[in-house]
């Protein structure tokens, strides 16, 4: 069996290396822009993540880190190593899924194009160049797709294949719950309900338990900080209430992460699928739709960031492409020529819209600004660390985990020496968890902070003030005190 079928009227060799030759481009350009930014916050937290390997981390399910660390074992610390992982997985998540349109549609054109407006997509352009858990989230979402199709059309082999990509989906992402609704959808289709009957649903559950079940124990014997931490992350600073401004900045979101051509084929798809819900049709809408409506519910309540609903774009990719292309062939033109715009302003904004028209790099007039501080932040930190000569000696420590999480991946500390100091009653991240910073250290500490000298002075009586370092962050110049934690000092 081979998930594309070759004959005599559909070669495949050559669109198939035309479209692989075209994701090696795009992740070579994509390297080249990764490679010159600095980390963000959260990649330099799963790189500190990386270097701790365990079941579950304080705000995210594991498979974040294990691949990171399996990328810096094979090509070192650089941030081009550290987002190789989505430079890779792009383009094979882009794969399945002209190997999935493909078992659907037994058009390669029709599959090559869903696959290279996939692999193009505003989401795709941002995130194929961090390492983020999307990234591992979309492989198995899609992966999950495929493996339900596969099963669907009477592959025995492919149910606990499902329930393995389910499971993984869940070590990358919670998110991934939602594709269990996505399946429930698509077998109430006339053609599938028959399913229910065989024992294949559920044993891709129980498989999909069995991969899951470690991060489920490891969040019993840690106090469930991942569970929780996705709980407050959801209603975030808001209360509960009816937030439609909220609500349409995120629909806004998603209209241009999508592209807009794609988000209105996907719609039309909608409606043809409500007036003769045929099997493609309804599958490509029952893996998209649920998660839209589900996020949206979340921001129309609460609060919600653009990529939450980033599965759901395998689904509409698929179901706008192959609504649109017979009917309207011009507009995956237009689809394609969007996305092409999209990436080439955000990977060249300093050339094709800052230096034309005078604009100064700030929050407002730099996609990347956020990043763009924390080298020089850090140099300023190694400055001071230098004054001990034993570099094995050096330990950091701080109450601002993004200070710890950029001085540990910038600096290339080991685990252990960047230290949390807990101000809460509870800890608040990986390093309050796992590195607390105690009272009495038998070696000299760095103590990089926010707080006030009186603060300090009171945890740490024999703290000797050094200096001060400063650096602009999105919104303010924010001030930190160094002090060494070593009366020698």
């Amino acid at each position: 069996m081979t998930l594309l079928r070759s004959n005599k009227h559909s070669p495949v060799a050559l669109p198939l290396a035309t479209v692989i030759a075209l994701f090696v481009v795009i992740a070579l350009w994509r390297h080249q822009i990764g490679a010159h930014l600095p980390l963000s916050v959260d990649e330099a937290y799963y790189v500190a993540w990386s270097k701790s390997l365990d079941w579950g981390y304080w705000t995210k399910p594991p498979f974040i880190a294990w691949g990171i660390g399996a990328a810096r074992w094979v090509c070192g610390e650089t941030a081009a190593c550290v987002r190789s992982t989505s430079l890779i997985l792009f383009p094979v998540t882009s794969l399945a899924l002209l190997a999935l349109a493909y078992r659907m549609t037994s058009s390669l054109t029709m599959a090559c194009l869903t696959a290279v407006l996939f692999a193009t997509l505003p989401l795709s352009a941002f995130y194929g160049i961090a390492a983020t858990t999307d990234t591992f989230l979309l492989l198995f979402w899609c992966a999950a797709m495929l493996s339900l199709w596969l099963a669907l059309e009477g592959k025995s082999w492919a149910w606990p294949m499902l329930g393995l990509c389910f499971g993984l989906g869940m070590l990358s992402k919670y998110t991934m719950v939602v594709f269990g609704l996505s399946a429930l959808l698509v077998m109430l289709h006339p053609r599938w309900i028959h399913a229910w009957k065989s024992r294949g649903p559920y044993l891709a559950l129980l498989m999909a338990a069995v991969v899951f079940m470690p991060n489920v124990v490891w969040n019993i014997t840690h106090h469930m900080p991942t569970f929780q931490h996705t709980a407050d992350i959801s209603q975030g600073g808001n209360a509960y209430g009816l937030h439609w401004d909220v609500l349409g900045k995120f629909l806004l979101e998603q209209v241009l992460i999508g592209n807009p051509v794609l988000v209105v084929g996907w719609g039309l798809s909608i409606v043809q699928c409500i007036k003769k819900p045929t099997p493609h049709n309804w599958f490509a809408i029952s893996t998209s739709l649920p998660i839209v409506l589900i996020i949206s519910a979340q921001a129309l309540l609460s609060r919600s960031n653009a990529n939450w609903a980033a599965p759901a774009y395998l689904g509409v990719t698929l179901a706008a492409t192959t609504y649109l292309w017979p009917r309207f062939k011009k507009s995956i033109v237009a689809a394609l020529a969007f996305n092409a715009l999209f990436s080439t302003t955000l990977y060249h904004y300093q050339t094709v819209i800052a230096a034309p028209f005078g604009l100064r790099g700030t929050a407002a007039a730099d996609p990347f600004w956020a990043v763009r501080p924390w080298p020089s932040l850090v140099h300023q930190i190694e400055n001071e660390l230098a004054t001990e000569p034993d570099r094995s000696h050096w330990r950091i420590a701080s109450e601002d985990r993004a200070v710890l999480a950029q001085s540990q991946a910038l600096l290339n500390f080991p685990a252990g020496s960047a230290l949390g100091w807990q101000r809460d009653r509870h800890p608040d991240n990986h390093f309050d968890q796992h590195f607390p910073l105690q009272a009495e250290s038998p070696l000299s500490v760095l103590l990089v902070t926010r707080r006030s000298d009186a603060e300090v002075k009171q945890a740490f009586p024999g703290a000797l003030k050094k200096s001060q370092i400063q650096a602009e962050s999105a919104s303010e110049q924010v001030t930190y005190q160094l002090w060494w934690l070593d009366a020698d000092k």
